[in-house]
């Protein structure tokens, strides 16, 4: 694994920086907070990195011991060339647990990050007291493809689609519109960072190829594995948060239900109200509180105002 350019790390996170290396990846992490208080590991979406969190990880770390590793194969994380599959991912993370040593977790994912955290879950139930599933979940429902992902899937036109991106700033910032509720209302602190941000993924070769090659696995999963993952998180005793945005057009809504109809008493559903795919940038605050507590016994929160669903 040739050493690869870096992307900056958030000036505030850089005395929490570590790595660690395992058999086929060099993980890149943040460690904050007190060794003995419970452990939340974070675990990013596709295309993303660690940094998704830096709004939450230090207000968290005074309660909990927050790790927030970059997923093998993006960010400032090496990983081998090959399949970024489902199960390469839930493999490295779970090598990454057994190396940092780390027991009693309550799993946080986003997206991707949701789905390794279950099959985490379903591998390993005796080191997971929870998972909190943010925007994701395994595919327990068999389906195609959206047009709009086909471009992206075919070898050759995904990597031509991510070349034209880096031509343009404005082309490839606006690419992440369909991921926000309101991309150009959030802080101007928050969208400068995204627009360098994107930037760098889209020049940095290794995570080109990570994300392409993870889409193209899942696309594959969601397909052929759907009723295995019907069949293991119907299994799963783990108890879950469900959260996700109402105006998330990224993940299937109705894939979220049907997980939390599977896992019926085991599972809390939060709906977030004005937010899209990405709650813990667009309402930090909201997610550290529901983090904060891991049992809210909500049904719809109003983070613009008060909960409204009994939090």
């Amino acid at each position: 694994m040739k050493r690869k350019p870096t992307m900056d790390i958030p000036t505030a996170l850089v005395p929490y920086a570590r790595r660690v290396a395992l058999r086929n990846a060099e993980i890149f992490y943040y460690d904050a907070g007190p060794v003995d208080h419970p452990t939340l590991l974070l675990l990013h979406g596709l295309g993303d990195e660690a940094d998704t969190w830096r709004s939450i990880i230090l207000p968290l770390s005074r309660e909990y011991r927050i790790i927030a590793p970059d997923l093998p194969g993006f960010g400032r994380s090496l990983g081998p060339r090959g399949a970024y599959s489902l199960t390469f991912f839930a493999r490295t993370i779970a090598e990454f647990i057994a190396t940092l040593q780390l027991r009693y977790i309550t799993l946080v994912g986003h997206s991707l990050g949701a789905m390794i955290a279950q099959r985490l879950s379903i591998g390993l139930p005796d080191l997971i007291e929870q998972q909190i599933l943010i925007s994701g979940c395994l595919p327990v429902k068999r389906r195609l493809p959206e047009l709009k992902q086909w471009l992206l899937l075919i070898p050759g036109l995904g990597e031509l689609m991510l070349a034209i991106m880096r031509r343009s700033q404005e082309l490839a910032f606006f690419s992440l519109q369909p991921f926000y509720y309101s991309l150009y209302d959030l802080p101007a602190r928050e969208r400068r960072f995204l627009r360098k941000r994107v930037m760098a993924r889209l020049h940095h070769p290794q995570q080109r190829r990570s994300t392409l090659s993870a889409l193209r696995w899942l696309a594959i999963d969601t397909f052929f594995r759907a009723n295995q993952y019907l069949d293991l998180v119907s299994k799963c005793r783990i108890p879950t948060v469900l959260i996700i945005g109402d105006h998330d057009v990224i993940v299937d809504g109705e894939l979220i239900e049907a997980t939390h109809v599977l896992l019926n008493e085991q599972a809390q559903c939060i709906h977030l109200e004005r937010c899209g795919h990405m709650p813990q940038q667009e309402w930090p605050d909201m997610i550290c509180e529901l983090l904060s507590g891991l049992h809210p016994a909500a049904q719809t929160v109003d983070c613009q105002g008060e909960p409204s669903g009994g939090l």
